[in-house]
This record gives structure tokens, C-alpha cells and sequence, in this order.
């Protein structure tokens, strides 16, 4: 068995690492630490199930002959990996940009200094002419310009430009990377958020509050946008516009939404630009910025605010099996089914979730015996059929399953998978 992992607290450099491994080394599967970047777990609720990710439990370690390990050279950093150290016949790979210190011999390794992993990586998926969705692509741009601050830190490389015009020509959506990032502020940032909250203009539209901030600025390109999400975060509003004047008449505008509600893309659509629900920017030209800023509101106010019902966007219930069955007949149920998840359910009655990454955990012939109902998952939290997306959204970043299950008076109606999110946020 072949197994990717890179060093706990994963950020996006090493999570994007990870998973454009899984394209080099096919058949191989990524494991993701237990402990993750707070954006990177808010990136991957909705967006796992496009990933071949597992946790570590779900691993037997016997059965692990080659380890790739991407973004770190120490032992130590991996999550409970240190019984693979004196694993006598593991091929080790090693993937990382940090030059200093380490301590994982490995049989082949790509260690150079340069702005981030994923441009390493970058070079050989490049030389295979591999494959990959334009969600991929944004992934390994925001895992690049994480690392490098936007290609602006001096550890960039002229390979780590070239990498981002890559992605960028495999269709990276900058609106989602720049939604997604943490940078730190340099002091030109910190004035124009301060200028920002000095005087936060702050309305109620639709039950929604929303922050619209008129500021002159310096041309600061793709750094606003981070100034425009801390914004949101410190004034706790549900959308926030910035209206950054860079030039008499010109204006550029930068929005962030929270998951639903206010629908940032149609916004900067009508003003000239484009994005998605929950970010967007335009560049509008020939109208005072005080224009702007009331147009916004005018654009937010036509929208219908209303929170829509999750039975919108709800998938069918997945299969369901009766809490006797054994482990040994659920995966096999699985397979034939050819799904990742199925209901427990006991006479009508939702009482458990079993999932491929349970399954993983039947490691002996006893525990294949075993009912479902010892390795089933407890404590679901469900959704009635009122409630709405935007509330379906915040409860699907704590939940490892990726699907919440929609019910009514004990009745399965229905789920609301990650998937189904992620096509209501990005597909107009």
C-alpha cells in the first residue's frame, strides 16, 4: 500500500501538495493529518469529496510499503508516523521546499528552496501532461500564493510565477483562491482596514447586514481582498463591499459573502465584473465612488435575501441497512451499491451513518462479523426540511461526512451532501 501525508496543522501548500501527489503516484492514497489550517477546514467541508483524502485511522500501517511525504522533512511533524521510522522495508519519497533541518532519510527526494511544494510538484505534473479539474488548479494556486504571499515574499522563484500561470491557464478561479487565503497584512493593509472600520457603514437589507466601506488607496491589486475579508470578520456583517478609489473615476470594487444570503457574484456582475456567491470583484470606471456604494446597496436590495429552503438543493437518501447486518455484508453492500455512505436505520427509524472510511476501520475476521451497529456513527445532526442552505452550509464545516441527513417527524426525506453545497455556491 501506497500512502501521501504531509506535517499536522496542514496548510494549503501542503494540502494542494497532497493531493496533486495522488495525480503522480496513481493508486496511492492521501492522508490528511487530524489537525488542519482553520481555512483549509472550512475549504474542505465543502469541498473533500472531489479529493481522494482519507484520515489516518482509516489506515492499516502494516500494509504500508512506500510513504510520500510533501511540504515537510521531519518525522516528528507527521501525524502519529513514528512507528513508520524503523519500518525496515519502506520506500520513502520525499517532496519539500524547506532546505533546513529534517531528519526523513528518504530513497528519492525533490528538496529544493524555492517559493512553495506545489511548484515542485507543479514541474513533474507539467512533464506528464497530467490531467486535472479547474478546482484542482485553484486548489495549487491558493496553496502557491499561500505560501508565497501572493508570489510578493523573496523566497519566490521565477518557476513559482511560471506555476501560477499554469494553473491559471487550467482554469483557477482567482474569486474562490482569493476567498479562501490568509496572508499576513503589511502596514500599507493595516491603514486601509483601519480606515475601513474607522467609519463602517453598516445597513440591513433583506435581514441581512451588510458592510459597504469607501476608501482611497494606493493600487493594491489582489492584497484588498484580504482587507475586505478581515473586514467582514471584524464587523461580523453577512456581506462586505469594498470600494477602493485607486484613480479619479475609478474605482475597484471587492465583495465577500458568507455562505448564502447576500449573492456577492451577481452583484459584480451588474457592475462589469464577475465571481460567486460568496466573492467578487469588478473594476467600474466614470462613476464617483459614492455612486458606487449606493448602487451596491440598490443591487443587494432587488435580490431575494430569503434563506432557500435545503429541499432545493437536496440529493436522494443514500441506501440504508438494518443495524444487525454484519461489517462484512455492509462493504460488500457498498461496492455493489457503489456509494460511500449508507443510512442505519431500525425499523423506519434514522439511528446511525456508515461510511467507506468506517468500513476501513474492519481490520480482522471478527470485526467483519461484527454489526454494523458497533462501527456506525452516532449523534447525526440532521436538518429539518425548513431549514435553509445558508444554515446547511455553516453546520457542514463541522461534520466529517461531508452529508446531513434531512428529516421530518422521523422520516428520511432526503440529504444535503458537500456536493450539493459546493454546486449551489459555484454554479449560477
Amino acid at each position: 500500500m501506497d500512502i501521501i501525508t504531509t506535517h499536522n496543522r496542514t496548510d494549503f501548500d501542503a494540502l494542494a501538495s497532497v493531493v496533486a501527489a495522488t495525480f503522480l503516484y496513481p493508486g496511492a492514497v492521501g492522508v490528511l493529518p487530524s489537525i488542519v489550517q482553520p481555512n483549509v477546514r472550512r475549504f474542505l467541508s465543502i469541498h473533500r469529496g472531489i479529493f481522494r483524502l482519507q484520515g489516518p485511522e482509516t489506515i492499516d500501517w502494516n500494509s504500508v510499503t512506500r510513504l510520500v511525504v510533501v511540504d515537510t522533512n521531519s518525522w516528528k511533524r507527521l501525524d502519529r508516523l513514528d512507528h513508520l521510522q524503523k519500518k525496515k522495508d519502506l520506500e520513502v519519497i520525499l517532496w519539500d521546499h524547506h532546505v533546513s533541518g529534517g531528519d526523513i532519510a528518504a530513497d528519492w527526494k525533490c528538496h529544493e528552496e524555492i517559493g512553495a511544494t506545489i511548484t515542485l510538484m507543479t514541474r513533474e505534473l507539467r512533464a506528464r501532461d497530467s490531467a486535472f479539474a479547474p478546482m484542482h488548479a485553484t486548489l495549487f494556486l491558493v496553496g502557491l500564493y499561500e505560501d508565497t504571499g501572493s508570489l510578493s515574499l523573496p523566497s519566490v522563484k521565477p518557476e513559482d510565477a511560471q506555476a501560477a500561470a499554469y494553473f491559471l491557464e487550467n482554469g483557477a478561479d482567482l474569486h474562490v483562491a482569493s476567498a479562501f487565503l490568509t496572508v499576513s497584512f503589511d502596514q500599507s493593509q493595516k491603514d486601509v482596514l483601519t480606515r475601513m472600520l474607522a467609519d463602517p457603514r453598516i445597513v440591513a437589507v433583506g435581514g441581512l447586514r451588510v458592510g459597504v466601506a469607501v476608501v482611497a488607496v494606493q493600487d493594491q491589486g489582489g492584497m484588498l481582498s484580504s482587507v475586505v475579508e478581515k473586514y467582514r470578520e471584524i464587523t461580523g456583517v453577512d456581506a462586505a463591499f469594498g470600494v477602493f478609489l485607486t484613480a479619479p473615476e475609478r474605482s475597484v470594487v471587492i465583495g465577500r459573502g458568507g455562505f448564502g444570503g447576500v449573492d456577492v457574484g451577481s452583484v459584480m456582475r451588474s457592475l462589469g465584473g464577475g465571481g460567486h456567491p460568496g466573492a467578487g470583484s469588478a473594476l467600474v470606471k466614470s462613476t464617483a465612488p459614492e455612486a458606487v456604494s449606493e448602487r451596491i446597496l440598490e443591487l443587494i436590495d432587488e435580490q431575494d435575501q430569503t434563506d432557500p429552503s435545503v429541499t432545493r438543493i437536496m440529493s436522494s437518501a443514500p441506501p440504508s441497512l438494518p443495524p444487525e447486518t454484519s461489517m462484512k455484508e455492509a462493504i460488500a453492500f457498498l461496492e455493489e451499491k457503489r456509494t460511500t455512505v449508507v443510512l442505519v436505520m431500525d425499523q423506519g427509524r434514522l439511528i446511525g451513518l456508515l461510511s467507506s472510511v468506517d468500513c476501513a476501520k474492519v481490520k480482522s475476521q471478527a470485526q467483519e462479523r461484527s454489526p454494523v451497529k458497533a462501527f456506525m456513527r452516532t449523534g447525526l445532526r440532521t436538518l429539518s426540511p425548513r431549514q435553509g442552505i445558508r444554515e446547511a452550509g455553516r453546520l457542514m464545516a463541522n461534520e466529517e461526512t461531508g452529508i446531513l441527513v434531512v428529516t421530518e417527524e422521523d422520516t428520511v426525506l432526503g440529504v444535503v451532501t458537500s456536493s450539493d453545497l459546493m454546486i449551489h455556491l459555484y454554479v449560477p
